[in-house]
């Protein structure tokens, strides 16, 4: 089968690669169509067709596969275009599709669907969908125009990809079938399944680490005044930040009104492979988000024997059981977090082992590739 991924950038997230790479493994042939944004690493069985930014560009870019399809579906999308930028907006992204004469066309973020009618007509019962956290949870409320199309458009797609049960029941008032919709949890690679936990000394300082850009979404404003209750109670610790992007004026002050400066490092971006180290060396790591699907940093956390503290939001409890395999509390709570954080830190050896074997056990048998790969590529098959 020929899949096409419809993606925003190339590479794109770890998940959404993950996904290119293992279909590829298994024998489909998979196009990936964004905007460059790095250098990528793919299956042999992947093509890449990026798409260009300058008009130029895009106006040469659309001739050549014009030419390249032989005009086909050009009359449609001229209706459906209003003006030569449309038009042109159109061409690029209709005719990559076209030219690759796709089995499945996987859009995957479900606001792409917002004024694509004509790529349900294109490819009638072809368009796949994923279901992730934002797009779902929070995108068409802050969006209107974003709900309008996903009342029109969610009914027409084929099929759904979901990231946790949470966010299938979420999207069901947007139009989505609950027949159509498969739940398809993300991986986790074999090489942090097949790792070592790597168990750590009580050395009297609290390692705390978080993970994830800067955006309100992430909570990163409660989880500092969790910082400063547990200061303040005498719990000694350090508190990392692993986020792209300069860091916002209202976390710069409230680290210094809190007097936290000394306690809280702020790293700008890193590789994965490097995040990964950090997480591994790390106690704890804390997801205070106010909104997510399901964490992938939570899955690799878990995965490397790094204790987790999630807030109770999207699929995090589809993963995370309180008190078993981690800690879960309540959003925007930051007393919860806090006690959460006091709590680990008195763990003995035997107990965080305990927690940290269990976590390592839920990935194992809830994230592993085997699964997603059978999973997925039943769900394009079908």
């Amino acid at each position: 089968m020929r899949i096409v991924i419809l993606s925003g950038s190339v590479p794109t997230t770890t998940f959404i690669d993950a996904l290119i790479n293992t279909m590829a493994e298994e024998g489909f042939e998979v196009i990936v169509i964004g905007k460059k944004t790095g250098e990528w690493n793919y299956h042999k069985n992947v093509e890449v067709v990026i798409v260009p930014e300058s008009v130029t560009q895009r106006v040469l870019f659309a001739a050549r596969l014009l030419l390249a399809t032989g005009f086909k579906h050009f009359s449609k999308i001229m209706a459906a275009s209003k003006g030569l930028y449309e038009l042109l907006n159109n061409l690029v992204y209709y005719l990559p599709i076209i030219a690759a004469k796709p089995d499945r066309v996987h859009l995957q973020w479900t606001a792409f669907v917002h004024k694509k009618e004509l790529l349900f007509d294109l490819f009638p019962e072809k368009v796949l969908v994923s279901l992730r956290g934002a797009h779902i949870n929070y995108t068409p409320i802050t969006t209107p125009e974003i709900k309008e199309s996903y009342l029109k458009l969610l009914p027409k797609v084929y099929k759904f990809h979901a990231v946790s049960q949470a966010i299938k029941q979420e999207a069901l008032q947007y139009g989505v079938s609950a027949e159509k919709t498969e739940v398809i949890y993300s991986s986790v690679s074999d090489e942090l399944l097949n790792k070592n936990i790597q168990y750590k000394q009580n050395n009297g300082v609290l390692n705390i680490i978080s993970v994830g850009r800067f955006f309100w979404k992430k909570g990163y404003g409660y989880s500092l005044d969790a910082m400063s209750l547990l200061k303040q109670q005498g719990i000694v610790f350090k508190y990392t930040i692993i986020a792209e992007g300069t860091v916002p004026a209202e976390i710069k002050y409230q680290l210094h009104q809190l007097k936290l400066m000394d306690d809280v490092h702020i790293i700008n971006g890193l590789p994965h492979a490097e995040v990964l180290e950090h997480i591994e060396q790390h106690d704890v790591l804390l997801l205070p988000s106010v909104e997510e699907g399901i964490a992938n940093v939570v899955l690799e956390a878990m995965a490397l024997g790094t204790l987790v503290i999630t807030t109770n939001v999207g699929g995090m409890q589809e993963v995370v059981v309180n008190n078993e395999n981690g800690f879960v509390v309540p959003v925007r709570d930051i007393i919860a977090i806090s006690e959460a954080l006091k709590k680990v830190s008195k763990l003995s050896i035997q107990e965080r082992s305990g927690i940290t074997k269990q976590a390592k056990q839920t990935i194992v048998t809830q994230h592993n590739k085997k699964d997603f790969a059978k999973n997925f590529a039943r769900f394009y098959r079908d």
